[in-house]
């Protein structure tokens, strides 16, 4: 009876949500809506979601269904489970820089338990229009100064920035728009023509940047600091 009554309740919860209910009575949602996925901002461009996952814990079945760019803020062993395929271990290393092609590989749909150690992180980029083939996304992402670029397709860009204490880089232009994602805690002075920014960034904070901007990066922290810039095409 009482476990009649939970699967009762997921269901209704799994409805909430507007998820759908698998054969195995486990509830499959967007990933935009499985409730440790939180949509941090959404725009005509993008959807981007912030995914938190203590250790020991686990997400609904959810499924990626957009193009989908990525980044690792926290090193983890994920207990990864493909839908209708056994679950395996998948080793997650921050500062890895990944993309699902949904286009052409379909919809993915899978949970996952964060085996650790500590808290799994990660900040994910649901590209919200369809792809269009413009003589932009054919050409490669320019190179910059100080930056490796970590993944080049026909829909996204990235470069990794990474700076030095006390160093600066730039100045730099980025191509718009773009979305700078901070792998680790720091200060960071961010100059664009005669203004100048100081802030304190912490592990997966971002910026949503509309347009092309040139900027001058200062690193006034103890430790290197290393920043992830998607770039739209």
């Amino acid at each position: 009876m009482k476990r009649r009554l939970l699967r009762s309740l997921a269901a209704a919860l799994c409805l909430v949500w507007g998820g759908v209910i698998a054969a195995d009575n486990e509830c499959i949602v967007p990933a935009n809506e499985e409730p440790r996925h939180v949509v941090k901002l959404e725009n005509e461009w993008v959807r981007i979601i912030d995914v938190e996952i203590p250790e020991g814990e686990q997400t609904l079945y959810h499924t990626h269904s957009l193009d989908y760019p990525y980044v690792l803020v926290t090193s983890v062993t994920l207990f990864n489970q493909i839908y209708g395929q056994e679950a395996k271990d998948a080793k997650m290393q921050a500062g890895f820089v990944g993309y699902y092609d949904a286009a052409a590989k379909g919809a993915y749909t899978h949970r996952f338990i964060n085996r650790g150690p500590g808290t799994f992180r990660a900040i994910g980029i649901e590209l919200v229009q369809a792809a269009q083939a413009s003589p932009a996304s054919s050409l490669p992402l320019p190179a910059l100064p100080g930056a490796e670029i970590a993944l080049d397709n026909a829909r996204v860009g990235a470069y990794r920035i990474k700076i030095a204490p006390g160093a600066t880089i730039g100045p730099l232009t980025i191509p718009g728009p773009s979305i700078r994602v901070a792998m680790g805690e720091g200060r960071l002075v961010h100059e664009i023509e005669d203004s100048q920014t100081e802030t304190r960034v912490t592990p997966a904070q971002f910026v949503f940047q509309p347009q092309t901007t040139t900027a001058t990066f200062t690193n006034l922290g103890g430790t290197e600091l290393e920043l992830v810039e998607f770039v739209l095409k």
